[in-house]
């Protein structure tokens, strides 16, 4: 039997997905907030939001729904001029971060809105509201969302009227094809045939995709990637591939779909030959430029290349068999998986940062784990993705809550007790880190609940939403890799919640220390003095 103190610990463990979503939703039924903790309430990110739409598709179309209106009426307009206080907006662009004073009537928690003053005075907001463009994956997200969405349930929705910010009224029609075009001219501007992201703001995001921290990417001589040129980020270029053919299969066999087609094709070719790293047998996570404008990789082995499953860029490629399991075998072995989910970074890469960095070795985020779950199941490999949907759902309810990320350490204890108030003893180990995980996260629950969704009624988690035909089935892969995979039963009673939490390991973070070091790295363009 479990101690009372620790039962009255994991009390409330197994938090409700529906409960937390109703939190997050605002009151229009438009868009949805990115947490429900100090640093994101009442902020609506476009990458989170249309991801977390992505999805909820067959579960809770009326949210996808409402993302889609909600981007739509957010979408840039215009080109903003370059330089400091620079909203980076372009036109067809989705924007990054939308904040706002007051929110359903009310004004915003003190926190949120000394969060909104502060980076308003830096990249181009008001007083009463922001509306920050520094993403390069939201636009692509945007649309491969409102293909999937109209692919499930109808193309009604192109119909539906959305007015943005500068007052104008558009279809949500003319806003996806906004969307493409911003995509198509961010190709052809590219001399290497990719979609790019360098800041205008010399404030703004360095790094303009998921992992938007200052060191997540990195060379291996520990040099933080060269953001003072034009970046590629690996993933981007696959979500800008499903966008391209999903456009062109929604709008028909006309002059421009065909364009999008061929667009598309070149660009599918350009990421096997341009992040394929032969020697390593795995995709860099992107591309910087070094002082001579070359292009190179970044190198370091990172988890990226597991979100490429989750895309169509493998349909139909003799040799895509090959790449897949490069990506699997390598994001379920002993350099990622941890009984919480997959690692930012490889294991073996730990002694390139000098902290527990945001989308480092430590930290597993629940988001990048139902993403490689949902492409495992993709590429044919259920028994493998099973394991992983294990890892989420219980790191969930062990830690009681749809937690942005989990701290695991090398040795594998993960820090259960995520907000450090809960030590084991007197001497805990310390985590020199910047963050604290937000909960509840709305890619978070947005995940599980698909997930408890799926998995309870037997549903197929990949019923094909693009337009490749059926799934894959790859049985002999499948179970070749969980030979070599520790496998982990799904947790279910309060006992089991009691002990893999008994199990945790014992964390203090020093966020004090993390933030001179993340500064140290920046300031110095490295990782290590």
């Amino acid at each position: 039997m479990i101690s009372p103190t620790l039962s009255r610990a994991v009390r409330g463990r197994r938090p409700s997905a529906l409960v937390d979503l109703a939190r997050l939703l605002p009151k229009d039924g438009l868009g949805l907030y990115a947490s429900g903790a100090d640093l994101f309430s009442n902020a609506i990110f476009g990458r989170d939001s249309a991801m977390a739409a992505d999805y909820l598709l067959r579960l809770r179309p009326d949210v996808a729904r409402g993302v889609i209106l909600k981007l739509a009426q957010l979408q840039g307009t215009r080109l903003a001029a370059a330089g400091p206080e620079s909203n980076e907006e372009e036109p067809g662009k989705i924007h990054h971060e939308h904040r706002r004073l007051y929110v359903d009537g009310r004004r915003v928690r003190h926190r949120s809105a000394r969060i909104l003053q502060q980076l308003s005075a830096i990249w181009g907001g008001e007083k009463t509201s922001l509306t920050y463009y520094g993403s390069t994956d939201a636009t692509p997200l945007f649309v491969r969302t409102a293909v999937r969405y109209c692919k499930h349930h109808g193309d009604a929705i192109l119909a539906e009227p959305v007015v943005r910010r500068d007052g104008t009224r558009v279809t949500v029609r003319e806003s996806v094809l906004a969307a493409v075009d911003w995509i198509t001219g961010k190709l052809r501007e590219s001399p290497i045939g990719l979609v790019e992201f360098r800041r205008r703001n010399p404030s703004g995001i360095p790094f303009q995709v998921w992992k938007d921290s200052g060191t997540s990417y990195l060379h291996l001589d520990a040099t933080i990637a060269n953001w003072d040129a034009p970046i590629a980020a690996l993933e981007v270029q696959a979500y800008a591939y499903d966008a391209l053919i999903g456009a062109a299969h929604l709008f028909g066999d006309s002059q421009l779909a065909a364009g999008w087609r061929e667009r598309a094709q070149a660009l599918r070719g350009n990421i096997f030959k341009c992040f394929w790293m032969p020697g390593a047998g795995y995709f860099a996570m992107g591309l910087d430029r070094n002082a001579s404008g070359t292009p190179r990789w970044i190198e370091s082995i990172a988890s990226n290349a597991a979100l490429l499953l989750d895309t169509s860029i493998f349909d139909g490629l003799p040799d895509a068999e090959e790449y897949i399991e490069a990506v699997a075998r390598r994001v379920t072995g002993p350099e990622f998986l941890t009984e919480a989910g997959i690692r930012c970074r490889s294991l073996n890469e730990e002694e390139l940062v000098d902290f527990q960095d945001y989308h480092g070795t430590w930290t597993v985020w629940m988001k990048e784990t139902f993403d490689a779950t949902r492409g495992l199941y993709r590429q044919g490999l259920p028994a493998l993705a099973s394991q992983l949907a294990v890892r989420l759902l219980n790191a969930v309810n062990t830690a009681g809550a749809h937690v942005e990320f989990l701290y695991v350490s090398p040795d594998q204890r993960v820090m259960y007790d995520f907000r450090g108030r809960d030590p084991r003893s007197s001497q805990a180990t310390e985590i020199v880190a910047t963050n604290v995980p937000e909960q509840p996260l709305a890619w978070t629950l947005s995940a599980a609940l698909a997930l408890k969704w799926l998995l309870g009624s037997k549903r197929d988690l990949y019923a094909p939403v693009d337009w490749s035909g059926p799934r894959p089935s790859r049985p002999q892969l499948d179970a070749r890799l969980l030979r070599d995979t520790p496998r982990l039963p799904l947790l279910s009673s309060v006992d089991e919640f009691a002990s893999a939490y008994e199990r945790r390991g014992d964390f203090v973070l020093n966020r004090a220390l993390g933030h001179e070091r993340d500064l140290a790295a920046r300031a110095r363009h490295r990782t290590r003095a």
